[in-house]
């Protein structure tokens, strides 16, 4: 089973907060890229809230433990259509504001590189940013059904907590960044 590996985004938070100032600051819909962001936020906020959960529980004490893993399942259809529905937005986002980009870009002739270099973030040829933040949510997924299945052979308690320790502060930085940028944006 492939993990996701969540990574820094944007080594360069001055650049990268420079860029989408001045990027909103030229937009005629200024509210297309604070949805863009607003909408990775509320995905991720979702993501780590249940992740928080899961660190509350013992996975030790077995009802506990189901407890948690029921109310998740029972509610996880639901989340992950939204959430999809959120990623398949922020896709045809991304495509739109990358045409206003370059549109700007071309006319004031300035942050080309540096547009690529940050847009690459959302999507490169691997993944979507957002795709990798919803497949976190399914790390939750494998794990409420270890607890509840013991025929649920993907994935392990011990697996998804070593994924949290690797994964969750960089997801949490991931929002932090996000969330700067947006307030920004949003003055």
């Amino acid at each position: 089973m492939v993990h996701p590996v969540i990574t820094e985004i944007f080594s360069d938070k001055r650049e990268t907060n420079s860029f989408f100032l001045w990027i909103s600051n030229h937009l005629e819909k200024k509210m297309m890229i604070r949805e863009f962001f607003r909408w990775h936020l509320e995905v991720i906020s979702e993501v780590i809230d249940e992740i928080e959960n899961t660190k509350k529980i013992n996975f030790l004490e077995k009802k506990d433990a189901e407890q948690w893993a029921t109310i998740f399942l029972k509610n996880y259809e639901e989340k992950i259509r939204k959430m999809r529905n959120i990623s398949n937005q922020i896709f045809e986002r991304f495509h739109e504001l990358k045409a206003e980009f370059k549109k700007i870009i071309s006319k004031e002739q300035k942050f080309e590189k540096e547009s690529k270099d940050i847009m690459q973030v959302f999507l490169n040829k691997e993944e979507l940013l957002i795709g990798k933040i919803i497949f976190s949510y399914r790390e939750l997924w494998f794990v409420a059904n270890q607890i509840t299945n013991s025929n649920f052979k993907l994935g392990s308690i011990d697996k998804y907590q070593e994924w949290v320790e690797g994964n969750y502060s960089n997801l949490k930085g991931v929002k932090n960044v996000l969330e700067h940028i947006e307030k920004e944006i949003s003055k």
